[in-house]
């Protein structure tokens, strides 16, 4: 189901984060039992996890490319296409709000893709993200699981 026909039903929602789901294939990564509790934690609580299509394609490219993960990168891609992921395709409004966003950011580390998910959590009203940045709770949201 895509995301904008998750808003038509009463469910709890988080929004997730490339890193979250870099975190959930790499079992190496450093958040890697962080996102599987967090899962869990969601997964209890009755949450339908909304990734934006931009983290989608930002796990995957930097699977690929900045931790030479490959396979991680086509795994994630391929539960892409079987449909296991709730996508919400940021539309225009979301897009040009996270630019606004983007402008006041003044670390090197939360990039456009961020202010995205903070956009997506606005449109679908809630606080909750699943993710591992601070970013996020400077901006007075919620981590999911904690």
């Amino acid at each position: 189901m895509l995301g904008e026909e998750k808003r038509k039903v009463s469910v709890k929602i988080a929004i997730g984060d490339a890193d979250a789901l870099i975190a959930l294939v790499y079992e190496e990564d450093s958040n890697h039992t962080r996102a599987k509790k967090a899962v869990e934690f969601l997964t209890a609580q009755k949450y339908e996890i909304i990734y934006p299509n931009t983290a989608i394609l930002e796990a995957i490219t930097a699977l690929k490319r900045a931790k030479n993960l490959p396979e991680k990168a086509h795994l994630i891609n391929r539960q892409y296409q079987a449909g296991t992921f709730t996508v919400e395709f940021i539309d225009e409004l979301v897009q040009r709000q996270a630019s606004i966003r983007f402008e006041k950011t003044v670390s090197k580390k939360n990039t456009i893709f961020d202010c995205i998910v903070i956009e997506t959590a606005i449109k679908f009203n809630t606080r909750v993200i699943f993710s591992f940045d601070d970013f996020f709770t400077k901006q007075k949201f919620q981590l999911a699981g904690e």
